[in-house]
């Protein structure tokens, strides 16, 4: 991408609005596929201390302050891993216990959608914020650890028993327990790598980085050797992944605010398949700039083109892969402005764990 089209698109994404967080209903060494010998480097807490001094009250809920001041699951989530990136353990024990309190159920599960006062709205889970809780759980470390070890192993037991499905003999996560009947629903962007082969490690279960394995081979098919963008909603039946609209019912599939989160996972993932995904996604987000735009289908048109921090720091982690630094650090840069201007509880969590990923804080290549 050349200079002139960069500028164009950081003024851009400067006067257009961020994306609202998405959700359901709701990682690794950073290093591109010719170049996997990096060491992590400290991670910049700017990102991180935005977003827990402005989204997490005194409680311990994570409160989206831009959609109605309400929380979910998602982003208790997050916020524990934020808060371990920046090393904040008070913090990530304190939001944990409201979880805990308000949104665990007898299964081990989290539901999804609650009030800032921890009422129930929606008691289905979500399964990537199950993961990512039991992964912040599992990866803590700091006081009265063994007690959030004990709940992160009992949190991501209940994730493969209630949120996955066989597929061609492998454990695949789909969508939530609700979304297991063939056709099961699943949300690629809730399929991490390097997440699953460090709860591995973190757990002692093979069945994790079998996952791994199963969802970047899906990945790649589905979007014919990452020719195609990954949708944010599919059906998986007989092994085959096939695009659907929101929430796996009909419409239009498109690459929008979830589907946006694969090329971070796969990005910085530690296996070559899943950066070598990444940066051929490049290829597509380069093209007639579209690399800030908040949805496009799966060809790489234009659906809505108005602006996202969540966009913009997608296509600069494809954009690493790819070994385009350049192009993903001035992508990088509009994703940070544009949150500046157009805050939100969803770009400022991605701005802390996009950080997280690039420097090898998040996932671990062990």
């Amino acid at each position: 991408m050349g200079a002139s089209r960069l500028s164009g698109l950081l003024v851009l994404a400067l006067l257009l609005p961020s994306c609202a967080g998405a959700g359901t209903s709701g990682a690794g060494q950073p290093a591109s596929s010719s170049d996997t010998t990096s060491s992590p480097g400290a991670p910049d807490l700017s990102a991180a201390d935005a977003f827990l001094s402005t989204y997490v009250a005194d409680d311990g809920a994570v409160i989206r302050h831009d959609q109605g001041g309400d929380v979910v699951s998602e982003g208790q989530a997050y916020g524990m891993l934020i808060a371990e990136l920046a090393g904040r353990d008070d913090l990530v024990r304190t939001i944990w216990s409201w979880t805990r309190a308000h949104l665990q159920d007898s299964d081990g599960l989290l539901a999804f959608h609650a009030d800032a006062d921890g009422h129930v709205l929606d008691q289905q889970p979500a399964a990537d914020a199950d993961t990512l809780a039991a992964y912040a759980l599992l990866r803590y470390a700091g006081s009265d650890e063994e007690s959030l070890h004990a709940d992160g192993k009992r949190l991501a037991a209940a994730v493969l028993e209630h949120e996955t499905v066989s597929s061609s003999g492998h454990r695949v996560l789909v969508a939530g327990p609700w979304a297991t009947t063939a056709p099961a629903v699943v949300d690629p962007s809730y399929w991490m790598p390097s997440i699953f082969d460090d709860l591995t490690r973190l757990t002692g279960e093979p069945a994790w980085s079998d996952m791994a394995k199963a969802v970047v081979d899906l990945t790649d098919r589905a979007t014919e050797g990452a020719r195609q963008l990954p949708p944010d909603w599919a059906h998986l039946d007989g092994g085959r992944l096939t695009p659907t609209g929101q929430g796996g019912g009909n419409g239009t599939p498109q690459y929008g605010p979830d589907a946006q989160r694969v090329p971070l996972w796969f990005a910085y993932a530690c296996d070559d398949r899943s950066r070598s995904l990444a940066a051929a996604w490049w290829s597509v987000l380069q093209q007639d700039d579209v690399s800030s735009a908040s949805a496009l289908g799966l060809d790489g048109s234009p659906i809505d083109s108005s602006g996202s921090a969540l966009a913009l720091l997608a296509s600069a982690a494809a954009a690493r892969a790819a070994g385009d630094d350049s192009a993903a650090g001035d992508l990088e840069a509009g994703a940070a402005r544009t949150e500046q201007v157009r805050p939100s509880y969803y770009g400022a969590a991605w701005l802390a764990l996009s950080e997280g990923l690039r420097s090898g804080h998040l996932g671990s290549c062990a």
